[in-house]
């Protein structure tokens, strides 16, 4: 019963499997103005806490989950990570920017579910980013579309 409530879970983790997807998803934070959150684990699959966290989190800040692969290894360098899990922030500087300033590497003894909501809380946006919506052509000027000529076929 746990594992099928696990699996039902919302989850807004960005999977990155290379560093391309690393520099999607700081793409898709800088176009947000996102803060980003990186957990580096050493398990396959999305853990239950991962999960709520990025519910509670969603578009408050980008959580990304990093695993331990040859073709991560670029990023794993990148911040210098030695041991799994860790969990590091990408905070927005004071002009907007993100992924210009320095990250902060979570240096608590356990990753518990309050003591994690703290530390992310002290980082993410106050205020939720709302998904920008589609511009609306105004149909006085937009051309109609063309007309389906019937095909008459005769047996």
């Amino acid at each position: 019963m746990k594992r099928f409530v696990d699996k039902q879970m919302p989850n807004f983790v960005e999977k990155v499997v290379s560093f391309d997807d690393f520099s999607a998803f700081q793409d898709k934070a800088s176009r947000n103005s996102l803060p980003q959150a990186i957990l580096f684990t050493s398990k396959t699959t999305t853990s239950p806490l991962t999960k709520y966290l990025s519910t509670e989190f969603r578009r408050r800040m980008l959580l990304a989950e990093v695993v331990p692969t040859k073709m991560n290894k670029e990023v794993i360098d990148k911040f210098g990570i030695k041991d799994f899990p860790s969990l590091v922030i990408i905070p927005v500087t004071s002009d907007g920017e993100v992924g210009q300033a320095d990250h902060i590497l979570y240096d608590g003894e356990s990753f518990t579910r309050i003591k994690l909501h703290k530390f992310l809380s002290k980082h993410a946006r106050k205020d939720k980013v709302a998904p920008k919506k589609k511009e609306k052509i105004d149909k006085e000027t937009e051309p109609p579309p063309p007309k389906k000529e019937a095909v008459h076929t005769e047996l």
